[in-house]
Parts: C-alpha cells; sequence; structure tokens
C-alpha cells in the first residue's frame, strides 16, 4: 500500500509595512504574490519545480493561463497568515491549484483563490503534461484532507518546523 502525501502545502507568512496601501490595509495585488508563493512551495514539494535545476536537466516550464481571488476579510500590517495550496484538477496539458489565506489569530478565512497553469513545449507552445508531472499532481489531488508545512522563504516569512 502506497502512502499519500497529504493534498494542501502551507506557509506563513507576516504581512509586511510595504504590503499596505493607502487605506492601511494589504493591497490586493498582493494577495496574488502570496498565493504565487504557496504554488512554488507546493510545485516544489511535489518535484514539478526543481531549484536549482541539476546540470545537464532540460527546464521545465508551464505559464498561468488565469488566476483569480475572492477576498473576504482585509489583512493589516503585522498580521500573520497561513497561505496553502493544492492541486485541484490534472488536465491533458494543464493543471489547477487552489488557494486559501487564513489568519490564525482568530480562524477568519481572508481570501480563496484559484490558478489554471499550461505546460509548455520548448518552442513555448502547450504540450502535454510529462509523464511524470502528471504523476506528481495527480497523486496530489486534494481531497484536502491534510496539509504539510513547508520551509519559511523571504524577508517577513517564518520557518516552519
Amino acid at each position: 500500500m502506497s502512502e499519500r502525501a497529504p493534498a494542501a502545502t502551507g506557509i506563513e507568512i507576516w504581512v509586511r509595512s510595504t504590503d499596505i496601501d493607502g487605506d492601511g490595509i494589504v493591497n490586493n495585488s498582493r494577495f496574488f504574490q502570496f498565493f504565487e508563493q504557496a504554488r512554488l512551495e507546493h510545485l516544489t514539494r511535489l518535484r514539478v519545480v526543481v531549484r536549482p535545476r541539476p546540470p545537464g536537466v532540460a527546464d521545465r516550464a508551464f505559464t498561468l493561463a488565469e488566476t483569480t481571488c475572492r477576498f473576504l476579510a482585509p489583512l493589516r500590517h503585522r498580521d500573520v497568515v497561513r497561505v496553502e495550496a493544492w492541486t485541484s484538477a490534472v488536465g491533458r496539458r494543464s493543471f489547477g491549484l487552489a488557494y486559501r489565506i487564513t489568519r490564525p489569530a482568530d480562524g477568519s478565512v481572508c481570501a480563496t483563490g484559484s490558478s489554471a497553469q499550461v505546460w509548455l513545449d520548448a518552442d513555448g507552445r502547450p504540450a502535454e503534461l510529462p509523464a511524470d508531472i502528471r504523476a506528481a499532481l495527480e497523486a496530489s489531488v486534494a481531497d484536502n484532507g491534510g496539509a504539510v508545512e513547508s520551509g519559511g522563504q523571504g524577508v517577513g516569512q517564518s520557518a516552519s518546523p
């Protein structure tokens, strides 16, 4: 019996002063950056993204075709938020991810979102997902039953144990 990896990848982010707009709340564009950080952690955990790329291994490319965000509660300077990403769908040439931003201090769900990624060939045209990528993504399609911590990166993030 094979062990299934937890579906969601979670990171913690400290809201920085530079994330705040003139209204004193996190600017809407920052939510997409929070999603991006969780996306890269999730895809790194699945080994869809490998950095640094080993010598002699061809770069694997996908592009973001669509991204959405539903803003549910404001975030403010010094809030600590949990951002989760998980695989929501796998197609022939694309895959979907879903996101949730929560504020653990009060349990608020502050935003939800999604993105659609399209795999590209060497000429930048849509291509079928490679077999190993498809397998990793399909194995991680969320039942949303679990989450795995990922190490914090960058200024303002706390390291996870």
